[in-house]
């Protein structure tokens, strides 16, 4: 047994997971949320230089968590072998790569659609975990403080996005967010369907098959009807509640402005 084999297992604690919407989950709703919305708006305005950097450390300490996460997994629940189900391309696992690509890519248009896709289908995913905690609330300990502190980053950064003005400017920008979304789950779907092919695994990272979904609503759907007509109606669903927060984004935007405007005008008077 190696030094990381004997970490990993050192710091393995089973727990009870926490009953939704009990004292705990409460708490972490209420708490998380508010350190969330506080901590985005206190940074909203950073410069372009401090937004690179809390982008780009933002983006290492979630590499470094997924890697302790899967490292964690591979020698204590798999029995030292890769668990296939947990493939770092979910969709709460993007702003890893994303980050990276809003800080150094050199396309303009690129880089607006990466903090798009965090601000809005993010953010999603954020509450989604937070507000039906079946994937947060694990039975390890470790497991579920990675899971929950990744969860909570989600909706900082999306908070922080929106505030700062870095996405949600124009709706034109939503389409190459959603673009941006349709090819991740083209992507998703054929590592799905590659790992079920040559492992034998059940994968279904995005959601999208072809798999059945086990998002509640679309895994009665998928049951019933099959994974591909789940897909055919989650895509749009989700796109729609996307633009739900873009819409949102540019209220924000348009609010910050006009107080700039005022700033600016009585600056000018004095």
């Amino acid at each position: 047994m190696n030094v990381i084999e004997s970490f990993m297992h050192s710091i393995a604690q089973d727990m009870t997971p926490p009953s939704a919407y009990g004292t705990a989950h409460i708490i972490l709703i209420v708490v998380g949320l508010t350190l969330c919305f506080s901590l985005a708006f206190f940074l909203r305005n950073l410069s372009e230089r401090g937004n690179k950097i809390l982008l780009s450390t933002f983006a290492g300490v979630l590499i470094l968590s997924e890697i302790f996460k899967q490292l964690f997994l591979y020698y204590v629940l798999c029995d030292n072998s890769i668990c296939w189900g947990e493939f770092p391309f979910q969709m709460c696992s993007l702003p890893m790569y994303l980050c990276p690509i809003a800080v150094f890519a050199k396309s303009e248009r690129l880089r607006r659609a990466a903090y798009g896709f965090m601000m809005c289908f993010n953010l999603l995913g954020g509450f989604a975990g937070l507000f039906e905690p079946s994937g947060i609330f694990l039975k390890q300990v470790p497991l579920t403080v990675h899971a929950v502190l990744w969860h909570v980053s989600l909706v900082f950064i999306a908070f922080y996005i929106m505030f700062s003005g870095r996405a949600g400017r124009e709706w034109k920008e939503f389409t190459d967010i959603v673009k941006m979304f349709i090819v991740c789950c083209f992507i998703a779907f054929v590592i799905n369907t590659l790992i079920g092919i040559t492992v034998g695994d059940t994968v279904n990272m995005f959601f999208v098959g072809p798999n059945n979904s086990p998002i509640i609503v679309f895994n009665t759907i998928s049951k019933k009807f099959g994974w591909v007509a789940s897909t055919v109606i989650y895509i749009p669903v989700t796109c729609l509640a996307a633009a739900a927060v873009f819409w949102v984004s540019c209220k924000v935007r348009s609010l910050r402005e006009k107080r700039q405007t005022k700033k600016q005008i009585k600056k000018a008077e004095v």
